[in-house]
């Protein structure tokens, strides 16, 4: 009986050894089978964006293939999106500029609340093949000054968030909002002095929180135009005043609710030192503080 119990315990354990084993060479191979796929559809992915491949060709491929892919490929692959993009750019602007009719077309559109989704309420062929391929190609309507243009559309990213690593996710949203809402044109700012501190606050922490990201200077050169803006303003919508030089009660408030709250933003400190600067003047706009905004924006 002892005997039995040994030769049947002998067995049990090379079952579960034999079962173990089997079980390790099985995961091993499907590893290196992921493995060579995700680099066989890096490989496609190089090989097609080396051309001069169309937006759409790009974006389907990526499309059919991001959810095979780690995060990190796909965040590659989705920063070299951006970069055909911005490399199409001019090609499709020439469309909006140079189509005879196109930009006459476009005002009549615009005219009656048009929305680029609603592309099949347009009459005009033309447009409506260059409006469907504007769509189809990741980019967006905008106007200034009565012209109309394309710019990359960002919020059409969104569909690859869940693919792509926290900094790039994180891109994405900071650049559809820019995208969304545009912040000056016709050397205006479309937007209010409160939504200007919180779009650079949302920067800053972005370049804080992702040093060694691979759009941390785009995101830096963003920042910088907040800056801009946030101390000297627009031609159209200067900080301060032209008349008095005084400025504007809208921006002093936004500014002084800011620096009300405590914070470790560099953003905030610079607007406490500034608004500090401009109290001993009144909240007037002297060579002193000029001098001393144009050094924070330089700088």
């Amino acid at each position: 009986m002892k005997s039995l119990k040994k030769i049947l315990l002998s067995l049990t354990i090379g079952l579960v050894v034999f079962q173990t084993g089997c079980g390790v060479q099985t995961n091993s191979k499907n590893i290196d089978n992921t493995k060579t796929s995700q680099e066989k559809i890096i490989s496609e992915f190089k090989t097609l964006t080396s051309k001069d491949s169309k937006p759409q060709e790009v974006i389907k491929f990526i499309d059919d293939n991001i959810a095979d892919l780690s995060k990190e490929d796909a965040s590659s692959m989705i920063i070299s999106l951006e970069e055909n993009l911005k490399k199409n750019l001019p090609i499709i602007e020439d469309k909006f500029y140079k189509t005879k009719g196109i930009q006459e077309e476009m005002r009549k559109v615009y005219e009656a609340d048009f929305d680029i989704r609603k592309i099949d309420s347009i009459e005009g062929k033309e447009l409506k093949e260059l409006l469907v391929e504007t769509r189809d190609s990741g980019y967006r309507v905008e106007a200034a000054e009565g012209v109309f243009f394309p710019i990359i559309n960002y919020e059409f990213y969104k569909k690859y968030s869940s693919y792509v690593s926290s900094d790039i996710k994180e891109y994405i949203d900071i650049m559809a909002v820019e995208s969304n809402n545009v912040p000056a044109k016709d050397a205006a700012l479309m937007i209010g002095w409160e939504e200007i501190i919180a779009r650079a606050l949302n920067q800053e922490k972005f370049i804080n929180t992702y040093k060694e990201s691979t759009k941390v200077n785009d995101i830096k050169g963003l920042y910088k135009n907040y800056l801009t803006f946030a101390l000297i303003g627009a031609n159209n919508t200067p900080l301060f005043n032209y008349d008095t030089n005084i400025i504007v009660p809208e921006a002093k408030e936004a500014y002084l609710n800011a620096i009300k709250k405590d914070s470790d933003s560099i953003f905030i400190k610079t607007l406490k030192d500034f608004m500090e600067v401009l109290e001993k003047d009144n909240y007037k706009l002297t060579e002193a503080v000029n001098l001393y905004r144009k050094n924070i924006v330089n700088n």
